[in-house]
């Protein structure tokens, strides 16, 4: 996506609407992933200057209709 390696960092997350809007309007408020099987371990994953691959993501976990896919 980027030839060049910027000072700034996009991160791309995929998810719902109800999630996009709970990260952009009350932050302090996001639930951190706990789970024994998180690779990375907890938190939450963003994808590193990487639109596709985040939007990858998002279409293979997503859980059914009425999941709109945002990043």
């Amino acid at each position: 996506m980027y030839d060049i390696k910027p000072n700034l960092i996009f991160g791309f997350h995929g998810c719902d609407e109800s999630v996009r809007n709970r990260l952009l309007n009350r932050p302090d408020e996001i639930v951190f992933s706990k789970e024994k099987y998180d690779w990375l371990g907890h938190g939450m994953y963003f994808w590193e200057n990487n639109y596709e691959r985040a939007l990858q993501w998002a279409e293979e976990k997503r859980l059914g209709a009425g999941f709109n896919i945002l990043l």
